[in-house]
């Protein structure tokens, strides 16, 4: 236990190497909103292509895979929907409650796996990324768009489903990527002379940069807004995610590195981004910046205790 916490701990050091960067503002003012915006456009993108061109799809185990981490994220959600139910929240704090719920910080996620399991865990997470960050973009576009209606929080005019889907896949950049970098894979023209290797070494540079980031987004004064909305939201992310995924593992006996590797999908915290989109489709932006914040912080210490016991269970 002590040294999977030892091999944990460079992760939430740069994390919080990134907070105190930006609560003092070094090197200059507005300088992390500048990283965070290189990471998601050009340094993560390049990451995620240079793994998923190099999955290897005709593993017959792949198809199980993607069941269990789509199975987890549809229990999750329903658990997160009865929550809401039970509580009467209203719309925006329950639609906030369910991203906090069944988002995953992909940055996080990969820099772990990198780092607990070396660049082959770094690949399968690359393979649960390419299965849940779609799947998890569209079900909560569509989801939010049911509970708020079809209007964008920045636009007087309303905007349609079809629309907003769209935009949800065709501009995040991270999808993009997944799907190039997949696509290719499968009609064997990767590697790609020259383009291969530089995306590579862009992918180096990646998750150093990407964890100062997302420690430069916390946001500690925005804690006193959570509540027992964060209570639950958080049970969905760390027990009830995790749990179902360990379940499904050891019922469908997919034991050792993968279910090791498709398990931290359900113990690190929300993404950073779903404050973006909390604003765009008329969530509660405030509470979710808490349970951003809240969660990350949380993670330190329930990260290694859950990595301990997928260790222990599914080896």
């Amino acid at each position: 236990m002590f040294s999977l916490s030892l091999s944990v701990l460079p992760v939430f050091l740069l994390l919080i190497t990134g907070a105190l960067c930006q609560r003092w503002r070094f090197p200059m003012e507005g300088f992390w909103p500048g990283v965070d915006k290189l990471s998601y456009w050009v340094l993560f993108p390049a990451l995620l292509f240079s793994k998923t061109s190099q999955i290897d799809f005709s593993n017959p185990m792949l198809p199980k895979y993607a069941f269990i981490l789509l199975f987890a994220l549809f229990v999750t959600a329903v658990f997160v929907f009865v929550c809401t139910w039970l509580l009467k929240v209203i719309a925006p704090t329950a639609s906030s409650m369910l991203q906090a719920g069944v988002r995953f910080n992909t940055f996080v996620m990969l820099a772990l796996a990198g780092s607990l399991y070396g660049n082959e865990g770094l690949v399968l997470a690359a393979l649960g990324a390419s299965v849940l960050i779609p799947s998890i973009n569209v079900f909560l576009v569509v989801s939010m768009t049911l509970m708020h209606g079809p209007s964008s929080a920045d636009s007087s005019s309303p905007t349609s489903l079809p629309r907003l889907l769209s935009g949800a896949l065709i501009r995040n950049p991270l999808i993009v990527s997944i799907l190039l970098g997949s696509s290719l894979n499968l009609l064997g023209l990767t590697p790609i002379v020259l383009l291969s290797d530089v995306l590579g070494m862009l992918s180096q540079a990646a998750l150093p940069l990407v964890l100062l980031a997302v420690g430069a987004s916390v946001r500690f004064e925005t804690i006193r807004s959570a509540g027992m909305t964060f209570v639950m939201s958080a049970v969905a992310r760390f027990v009830v995610f995790p749990l179902v995924i360990g379940l499904m593992c050891w019922w469908l006996d997919v034991r050792g590195l993968p279910a090791l590797v498709a398990v931290l999908f359900g113990v690190v915290p929300t993404a950073t981004s779903a404050y973006a989109l909390a604003r765009q489709l008329g969530g509660d932006a405030d509470r979710m910046s808490a349970y951003i914040t809240m969660q990350t912080l949380l993670s330190i210490v329930t990260l290694p205790a859950s990595v301990w016991l997928s260790q222990l269970y599914l080896m």
